[in-house]
């Protein structure tokens, strides 16, 4: 008996049936070849999470100007013939597993970058002057600055912005139009038309960016406008029975004067009245604000977006895409207590495409679990692919390894962390016989710490040692690697050593307490989470950090909401440590012990003694090896 029910009853938005109630997020994900078109990397990304189970596939930020009004030249587009072949290719490849597809028409607006780039004038409802970032906003690298000032930093580049006149609104509604054709034409089975996180349909609706007293803004009706101009042209060409929805936001996350849920719902309304069959909620996020994205449409609150989408619903009476950070089990009972018709996730699609059919198949405790480093959003922010920290995969399905090797060998794992667990069951999936061998009595190493200290990571471990048992993996504890093996290959991912792990073991494992005030050193994410973690335990804690960019190893929009929730529950951070502390951590790896003499020998994971160390490069690297043996 399938345990999620409602999820997996059939459903439908107008005149598209969907096999089930799960679809995948529209999301820019940089995959696009550099003229806007589909190729082997985007489709195959797709491919993967229809393959896997998917109902209905929202294909993300299709551009309807290309390349004006576009965020990257990775960014797909509709906007001229030449990009049909590659959007039929990647709707065929999609349909051939069962799945349902819809094109999320947008036009960038002020979120154009590849404008910027390239010297054009951004296309604005209104004149504003930019908000300056906050203080926050400053904690990147200088590789991350890099990346995302790579727009600005172009020969051409030019930042300038051009309030739109009749004549460009209807450019931009026949820009709508033209490419609506072209989806369909390419077999899109539905549209979704982009009015939210800032593109121009939203700024349009917002009161915070649409401070016009035209015919296009003033008054909430005037703001809707062009919304309703777009929608009726585009529901004229597709005909009465094209599926035809719209993703709008219900607020604007750190904007005083921003859109809110009643503007939202009248928005809402007269966008059912022009032609729309759905409506997809989300929010915004001022991206000026650190914390912006997470407290918009990726919240890092689980549910966040819920109750809105369940307003909605309510108050329209029509059908409802939700999203927002919903486990299965939120979504399932989402569903059935009628709060949404359709549950869209994003960030846990990336960590396993195969969400859906693990469900479907009583498989809940094999899904990799998203764990929330916001690696795949913090490349975006970089202008770089999607990627993934526990997925190493992501954006890489259409250049995967073969499944099995010529012949199965004899591997020797040794260490039990991350990096050892998915290496091996990585081997042991391909067909070679593999031995895990951990020094100490428990697996996991410095991930069964971090679990007690970021609830974000719950679950990881389990899922790491779950895979492996059930791929065959023969576990030894309290076995080191020592001397001559007789293994015909040996992975080497003993991981580092904690200094702190005397000090913080015993307290993570509940059996002593730490004694206040506690003093913590480093700048790494172990530290932050560690003094957050005191904190919430009342105790005084100050961070004394040996870097100025703390948490280096999240994607930037969870560097942002680590550091800020370590600040608001009252951390202090300063440059030197205060005298008095009882309990003083440091949170400085140090270099594990040397690997053995061996004729093939692979280390990976932290054991690399110049590499990156954390939870991504443990799996990368885990995974590089076992595609190479």
């Amino acid at each position: 008996m399938n345990a999620f029910p409602h999820l997996f009853s059939p459903g439908a938005i107008g005149s598209l049936s969907l096999r089930n109630r799960i679809a995948m997020c529209p999301m820019g994900v940089n995959l696009g070849e550099p003229d806007g078109t589909v190729g082997d990397a985007q489709s195959a990304w797709f491919e993967a999470r229809a393959r896997g189970g998917t109902g209905l596939i929202i294909v993300g930020s299709v551009a309807v100007a290309y390349p004006t009004a576009s965020f990257d030249r990775r960014q797909i587009a509709a906007s001229d013939d030449a990009q049909l072949p590659g959007l039929t290719r990647l709707t065929s490849d999609i349909h051939r597993h069962g799945a349902v597809v819809a094109a999320q028409l947008v036009h960038g607006g002020g979120n154009s970058l590849l404008d910027i780039a390239e010297g054009r004038p951004l296309l604005v409802p209104s004149k504003k002057r930019p908000e300056p970032p906050d203080a926050l906003s400053a904690m990147v690298t200088a590789e991350e600055s890099a990346g995302m000032m790579a727009p600005f930093a172009s020969p051409t580049a030019a930042y300038r912005v051009q309030q739109a006149s009749d004549d460009d609104l209807a450019w931009v509604v026949d820009r709508f139009v033209e490419s609506a054709r072209r989806v369909k034409a390419a077999g899109f089975d539905a549209i979704e038309l982009h009015a939210g996180h800032g593109y121009l349909l939203h700024a349009f609706l917002s009161p915070h960016s649409n401070q016009r007293r035209d015919r296009w803004g003033g008054s909430l009706a005037a703001r809707c406008e062009l919304f309703v101009e777009v929608i009726r042209a585009v529901r004229r060409a597709m005909g009465p029975t094209f599926p035809l929805w719209a993703r709008v936001g219900t607020f604007e996350a750190h904007r005083a004067d921003g859109q809110r849920i009643d503007d939202a719902l009248s928005a809402m309304e007269l966008g059912l009245a022009a032609g729309l069959d759905a409506i997809h909620v989300t929010a915004y996020g001022e991206p000026m604000v650190a914390t912006g994205i997470t407290d918009g449409h990726t919240p890092h609150e689980p549910g966040a977006l819920l109750a809105d989408a369940a307003r909605v619903r309510r108050h329209l009476g029509v059908p409802v895409i939700a999203m927002g950070r919903l486990t299965p089990e939120a979504a399932e009972q989402a569903v059935a207590d009628g709060l949404a018709d359709v549950i869209a996730l994003g960030r846990p699609l990336i960590a396993d495409p195969d969400l859906p059919a693990k469900l479907a198949a009583g498989q809940r405790h094999r899904i990799r679990p998203c764990t929330y480093q916001y690696r795949c959003i913090g490349a975006i922010f970089q202008n770089a692919p999607v990627q993934c920290s526990v997925n190493p995969e992501a954006g890489h399905e259409s250049a995967l390894p073969p499944p099995r090797p010529g012949a199965a060998r004899r591997v020797v794992v040794a260490g039990g962390g991350p990096a050892g667990l998915e290496c091996a069951r990585r081997l042991a999936e391909r067909g070679h016989a593999v031995e895990l061998w951990e020094a100490s009595d428990r697996l996991g190493g410095a991930l069964a710490l971090a679990e007690e200290t970021d609830p974000d990571l719950a679950g990881l471990l389990a899922w790491l040692i779950g895979g492996a048992e059930d791929a065959g993996v023969t576990i030894r504890l309290g076995v080191a690697l020592e001397g001559e093996v007789g293994a015909d290959v040996v992975v080497w991912a003993t991981g580092r050593s904690w200094p702190a792990d005397s000090v913080l073991r015993p307290w993570l494992d509940g059996v002593t307490q730490l004694a206040g005030p506690v003093t913590i050193h480093g700048s790494n994410k172990a530290a932050v989470s560690v003094a957050l973690r005191a904190r919430r335990d009342g105790l005084t804690v100050t961070l004394v950090p040996d870097a100025p960019v703390l948490a280096p190893e999240l994607g930037l929009p969870g560097r942002f909401r680590l550091v800020a929730a370590a600040e608001r529950a009252g951390v202090t951070i300063e440059a030197t440590a205060p005298t008095g502390a009882t309990t003083v951590v440091r949170m400085v790896p140090h270099s594990g012990p040397p690997p053995p003499t061996h004729p093939e020998l692979h280390v990976i994971g932290d054991a690399q003694r110049d590499g990156p160390g954390g939870l991504a490069a443990a799996f990368a690297s885990a995974a590089a090896v076992a595609a190479r043996i």
